[in-house]
């Protein structure tokens, strides 16, 4: 039977065999942790999977005892197969697995795990001579990236290696393994668009889906192409890579073991996603590093590893996987973590570099040291800009590590003051923000779009985070239709200008939301449980809660009510009263119908009616139906959410609040094998909050078993009941796979922490204006 070693750097420590129970495990811990962004985040609920990941581990073999002699270098030895056989080894995010579980027994002494394919080559040191670069993302998916920054950002990292031609741009598979074979270079270094997102991104199917690169075809057209091709082409040389870096998603459980089947030596791959900010930090830290430690892999890999240390919070729970077909650790001389350090500092030292200086006005050009790219947002809503979300897309100053050589040998290492100016105008109003910043070869990127402030520089002269501008509630509520506005961006450095433009966005009234996959986490922004016509829905729901409950003592008190000595449906029936009480006020005392949406004249919009328009109104959309039922039950402690399917949204209410934590911390215990075998997770559900398409069959377990009861609270404009209303929206969860089901909104997640609060009462007074 295939087995999976465990082995550090003293002696071996453990052997896992392959087979149903690692499968389940892998299977069970790569959709925990696709859906990291339910937890990854809540100190105590990473606290809790440890313990059940350190108990999970138990049950295939890797015991406390084992656990706590994982120090140093912990190297896992992966059986050689074919893609179909022993799986389960290649696909399990080791790095996180093995560093969280043990972490309790180390006392946060830190660890580094690597991956070694055993492909029973001998191992040596690696000592490169040449490099090629390939960047591929032809077609329409160019609209969508530029590799410019990170192309200079390789070349410059390695000035001792020769380039081999130019860079390999968009090519098809047929030329790529040609010019690989002409060119046999030893590392390469290759960043594009995965299968995945790349569909996602061309909004095609993904039935199918395999992990790979996108390729152009003869005519130029992007196609998804499966890694074992990727890997064939890219080993196609007379002698194959030494070194691979895949500076892609999706790349590091089938495609970088793949070109070690197929001949190279190392490589570096992402496990699922990764921020691409700390991915390309990442590997500018990594080919320094490996100039200066003459290509040592462990030291280097090690040295980047806590170089993107301000990252750790956007790249919690992702692995980046060192793989190699030799064991490194046959090649290191020690294999402490302290010994790794010593040995970069000692290369650091011992490495001849050019004498650096700071940049002077008077002798060096900007615009050779700085490269800016600046992607505003098409259309600003304010939803998402009241919940702190950024103007742009993109906004980003780089330090070109390759440029300004003078005579005397000296290479500039840092640019200080450098001045961003952004200023919206909107009419005759003006909202400006000014920063001061600096870059170098310590601090080589700075991401102005970016408004998380615990990924900020921790240097003391780099103090800002992303661009905000100070726009009130007021400007979007004199906005009654789209219009047009003014972002004018200009960055300086003294008198020289490096970046100047006034770039066009549509400025969306406030009560719009939108529908695409970046837009829709802010819908709770619209669930409003202080809007003044809740609590008369609530007060007028008081006398049908007393009926229901045959008691005038009864009262609106969320999950008190919860009867924990029955086991049946009886323990939720004071949370369901609550919830029919609400339902029967609505639907008695207010006639409410339905109605198209109010026009918003932009694609993929829509306006949405507060609570007290709706009510007031009479009239309402089937999400203006759903806001207004989630803002009362979020004003009665009931924690509601929004399904979302295609071209329709109803709310839902978790009865149950011990299952509401069992879905925030991923307990896949009520899932079977076929339900979690899909490895590759939602690329862009990023939010905690959003619960995409992968997590159908999760949810549809809560439902069935009674614990979140969905509502067709279209059935209010039909004075239908609560009942029928409730049969009507568990129809939606009654297949096993839905295709219409886009995502789950939790709306108790989304408030949590700096989270996404409430539109302003300003929005109420317009609507009811």
């Amino acid at each position: 039977m295939s087995e999976v070693i465990l082995r550090t750097g003293e002696a071996e420590v453990c052997r896992i065999p392959c087979g149903q129970k690692l499968q389940a495990f892998s299977m069970r811990w790569n959709y925990v942790i696709r859906q990291r962004n339910r937890w990854a985040f809540d100190p105590d609920a990473r606290s809790r999977q440890v313990d059940r990941l350190q108990q999970d581990l138990a049950e295939i073999g890797v015991t406390p005892k084992h656990l706590g002699k994982l120090s140093g270098i912990v190297e896992v030895g992966i059986p050689d197969s074919s893609e179909t056989d022993v799986w389960e080894a290649r696909i399990l995010p080791w790095e996180y697995i093995l560093a969280a579980a043990s972490n309790p027994y180390r006392d946060d002494a830190p660890i580094l795990v690597v991956r070694n394919l055993m492909l029973e080559r001998p191992a040596s040191r690696i000592e490169p001579k040449t490099y090629a670069i390939v960047e591929t993302a032809p077609g329409e998916l160019a609209r969508h990236v530029d590799f410019s920054a990170e192309r200079s950002m390789v070349q410059g990292s390695l000035p001792q290696l020769d380039a081999v031609g130019d860079v390999i741009k968009d090519p098809t598979e047929e030329l790529l393994a040609e010019l690989l074979a002409q060119g046999s270079p030893d590392v390469i270094h290759v960043t594009g668009v995965d299968n995945r997102s790349g569909r996602q991104l061309l909004e095609q199917d993904l039935t199918g889906l395999r992990d790979g690169l996108f390729l152009a075809t003869s005519s130029g057209e992007a196609t998804d192409v499966r890694a074992e091709r990727i890997a064939k082409a890219l080993t196609a040389g007379d002698k194959p890579p030494l070194f691979i870096g895949f500076n892609c998603w999706d790349s590091g459980a089938r495609l970088a073991p793949m070109t070690l089947q197929n001949g190279a030596r190392t490589a570096v791959a992402f496990q699922h996603t990764i921020d691409d900010a700390a991915a390309e930090n990442f590997f500018l830290q990594l080919y320094r590093a490996c100039e200066q430690t003459g290509w040592d892999l462990l030291t280097s890999f090690w040295l980047a590893w806590k170089a993107i240390g301000r990252y750790r919070k956007r790249i919690r729970g992702s692995s980046i996987i060192l793989w190699s077909a030799g064991s490194l650790l046959d090649t290191a001389t020690d294999t402490g973590i302290d010994s790794l350090m010593a040995r970069g500092s000692a290369a650091v030292l011992k490495t001849p570099v050019p004498a650096k200086r700071t940049a002077d006005p008077h002798r060096d050009f900007a615009s050779d040291m700085i490269r800016v790219k600046v992607k505003p947002k098409p259309r600003l809503n304010y939803s998402s800009i009241h919940n702190n979300q950024s103007l742009f897309d993109e906004l980003t100053l780089w330090f070109d590590p390759g440029s300004n050589h003078d005579e005397s040998g000296e290479t500039v290492g840092r640019v200080d003051d450098i001045d961003v100016s952004v200023q919206l105008t909107v009419g005759a109003d003006t909202y400006p923000f000014r920063t001061r910043l600096s870059l170098g070869n310590d601090e080589v990127r700075f991401d102005l779009a970016n408004t998380d402030s615990q990924v900020r520089p921790n240097l003391p002269d780099n103090p800002v985070g992303g661009v905000r501008l100070p726009l009130s509630p007021e400007v979007f509520a004199r906005v009654s239709e789209r219009v047009q506005a003014n972002l004018y961006v200009v960055v300086t450095w003294h008198d020289q200008t490096i970046y100047q433009h006034t770039h066009s966005v549509w400025l969306a009234p406030i009560d719009q939301w939108t529908l695409n996959d970046r837009e829709i986490g802010w819908l709770p922004s619209f669930v409003q449980p202080r809007d003044p016509v809740v609590l008369d829905v609530i007060e007028k729901a008081q006398n049908y809660l007393e009926c229901l409950a045959d008691h005038a003592e009864v009262s609106f008190n969320g999950y008190q009510s919860y009867d924990g000595r029955f086991r049946d449906e009886r323990r939720w029936e004071g949370v369901d009263r609550q919830v029919r009480a609400i339902w029967s006020s609505l639907l008695m005392q207010h006639g409410l119908h339905y109605i198209n949406p109010p026009p918003s004249y932009a694609e993929f919009t829509q306006r949405i009616r507060t609570p007290s328009e709706t009510v007031r109104s009479g009239f309402g959309t089937c999400v203006d139906l759903a806001v207004l039922l989630a803002s009362c039950w979020e004003w009665v402690e009931v924690h509601p959410v929004l399904f979302l399917t295609r071209g329709h949204v109803f709310p839902g209410y978790w009865r149950d609040v011990e299952a509401h934590g069992h879905f925030l911390d991923v307990r896949t215990d009520e899932l079977s094998d076929s339900e979690m075998a899909d490895e590759v997770g939602d690329w862009r559900s990023s939010q905690r909050w959003v619960s995409g398409p992968k997590t159908y069959s999760e949810i549809r377990g809560f439902v069935q078993r009674g614990e979140l009861v969905p509502i067709e609270s279209i059935r209010l404009t039909a004075a239908e009941g609560y009942r029928v209303a409730v049969e009507a929206a568990r129809s939606y969860f009654e297949r096993p796979r839905n295709r219409d089901f886009l995502a789950m909104i939790d709306i108790v997640s989304a408030r949590r922490g700096d989270g996404v609060t409430p539109l302003p009462h300003v929005y109420s007074q317009q609507a009811r204006g």
